[in-house]
């Protein structure tokens, strides 16, 4: 996919990181026992990273480039679905499930719209080098491409993405730099918010005037201290321990959105 050596060299790195960063964090997300939502995410940081790696080298056959169509396509929707419906997917809190789809977006494009983007859609079709896997039904695909040249409409659509994954570039790389103290920081982990849940849970039983009144007992000393961590905890979010935090899930998606953003180029600049 990338004439340029030094190029698929720097991808290939970048993406090799993301990926094995990943899977590191889907390894732990796993042995936590982390919700589904946190487990997805972690796992289509690897596979996207993985997508990646392979497509700036060669090309896929036509089974695999509409199996990863539909797979990225799924992880979509599922992760529309978690943003809109205010789930959390892991450190990085309920804003990742936007940024999720935006990536499972990006890849989705990035796979369909290559024949109409590409500069040299000859070589998209089979004609050499690590161009050749790229054949079957793909090559009728691409024969349109061929013979007109890129898309301008599928470029425009191509460009307005990559503004839009560089924005995201942007907050992710900000959010990484920051020092995440305010409350309903978008780096509060996912267990946080449901810390939260429960203390509001808690305060509404006891507000509720149906509730049986029960006499005024003193707090043991380790409720008390569990109590205030709570509270420190809801009012400025922790920071997890380690190198898997959220400062670091922050700079995997910066990185990851950068790296597309730079294929997508290079796809339409012929590089």
């Amino acid at each position: 996919m990338i004439s340029s050596l030094p190029l698929a060299w720097a991808l290939t790195a970048v993406f090799a990181a993301t990926g094995f960063y990943a899977l590191a964090r889907w390894a732990t997300a796993v042995s936590e026992r982390r919700s589904a939502a946190h487990r997805t995410a972690e796992l289509a940081h690897l596979l996207m990273s993985a997508a990646m790696v392979v497509m700036t080298w060669t090309w896929y056959g036509s089974a695999g480039l509409w199996t990863q169509i539909v797979l990225f396509s799924v992880l979509g929707v599922f992760f529309l679905v978690t943003a809109s419906r205010g789930v959390p997917c892991g450190p990085s809190g309920r804003v990742a499930g936007a940024a999720h789809a935006l990536m499972a977006a990006a890849m989705v494009w990035m796979l369909a719209a290559m024949p109409m983007i590409m500069a040299s859609p000859a070589e998209a079709a089979g004609g050499g080098g690590a161009h050749a896997h790229h054949g079957g039904d793909t090559m009728d695909m691409s024969g349109a491409a061929h013979a007109a040249g890129p898309a301008g409409w599928a470029v425009a659509v191509t460009v307005a993405l990559c503004a839009v994954l560089l924005a995201a570039a942007g907050y992710w790389g900000a959010r990484a730099l920051s020092h995440d103290r305010d409350a309903g920081d978008p780096l509060t982990p996912d267990d946080a918010s449901t810390a939260a849940e429960a203390t509001d849970g808690a305060a509404c039983d006891c507000a509720d005037p149906t509730a049986a009144p029960q006499a005024a007992q003193p707090a043991p000393a380790e409720a008390a201290g569990a109590t205030t961590a709570l509270a420190e905890r809801v009012g400025a979010p922790a920071r997890p321990a380690g190198r898997l935090g959220a400062r670091s899930d922050a700079a995997c998606h910066a990185a990851m959105s950068v790296g597309m953003v730079v294929m997508l180029a290079a796809m339409v600049a012929g590089w």
